[in-house]
Order: C-alpha cells, then structure tokens, then sequence
C-alpha cells in the first residue's frame, strides 16, 4: 500500500507541474472571459459546464471527474445553467441515475458570445507585429495541448473504468506512452 502512495505522490508531482505550466494561459483566458460572463451573470464554473456541454453531450459526473469540484458545485452550476434555458437536462436512456448535459442554442449563443469577446481582447492586446502568426501558433499549441489532456494521455494506471469501452473493444494492455 505505501508502494502505491508513493507513486500517487510522484504522479501529484507530475500534476503539479503541468499545472503550473498552463497556469499562466488559463488566468489569462480567466482575465479575458471575466467581463463577459459578469455581463451574462455566470460563473466560471457554469461557464465551463456550458463550454463542455457546447462541445458534446456530458454526464454531471464527467464533469465532476474533470474538474475536481465536490458534486454540489457542478449541480448548482447545472441546474442554473437549466433555470436559465442554456443547458437541458436529462437522464441517461441506460442508466436513470446518470444525468446528461445538453446545450441550448440560447447556451450556444451565449457560449459564442463570451469567446468572441475574449477574442476581440486578445486581439486588442498582441501587437500588431506578427500577431496572424503568433496567434495561429499559439492556438494550435493550444489545441493539441487540449487534445492530449482530454485524450488517454490523461490516464494513470490508478485510473480504471474512466474510459468508456465502445461494444466489441477489448481494453488494450500495456502501459501508455506518449507519441
């Protein structure tokens, strides 16, 4: 057993360290998105409930695995999200205990609104020397940098049954590592 923690604790190390990595972006996209979620009466955390559930449908308890939130914190940023029409929410047709997140087109056009705010700040703050380049670089850093960390990469070997396995898919063996 204290094998185990031993290697959770490295594995938090490792955490730790990405985190402070991508802390400087995340506040920046915090500062950018700030105003206009005030003007939209959000919070961040709804926000980010109403992000993913743009993205595709999400289960409340994805959510919660996602960000570390205790359980009350992503059902309060839901059922607001559904008190104001930006989300619906539903139960799982397999399973009546799972309830799905799903963007509104009223979500969506607040979702649009608040990025196309941010993105007119960005803009106003990289100069102008450069910037289709360092922004274009930027996001596609930024994007694979997502991809990676929504993908299996995310994974340690403590992890089991996160990922859901599709009908006839075995679940692959061996350690991962990255490409």
């Amino acid at each position: 057993m204290n094998a185990i923690l031993a290697n959770m604790q490295v594995s938090l190390k490792k955490y730790e360290k990405l985190v402070r990595a991508f802390a400087p972006s995340g506040n920046l996209f915090f500062l950018l998105t700030l105003g206009e979620l005030r003007r939209q009466g959000l919070t961040f955390s709804a926000f980010y409930v109403l992000q993913r559930s743009v993205e595709k449908q999400i289960s409340e308890h994805r959510l919660r695995c996602e960000t570390g939130l205790p359980s009350y914190e992503i059902s309060r940023a839901c059922r607001f999200l559904e008190k104001s029409g930006l989300v619906e929410i539903t139960k799982s047709d397999q399973d009546a205990r799972i309830r799905l997140v799903n963007a509104t087109a009223k979500g969506g056009r607040i979702h649009s609104r608040v990025l196309n705010a941010a993105a007119r700040q960005l803009e106003n703050g990289v100069p102008e020397g450069g910037r289709p380049r360092r922004l274009s670089e930027a996001t596609d850093l930024f994007r694979n940098a997502n991809r990676v960390l929504q993908g299996p990469v995310q994974l340690t070997f403590f992890d089991f049954g996160l990922l859901e396995e599709k009908p006839g898919q075995g679940r692959k063996r061996g350690p991962l590592r990255p490409g």
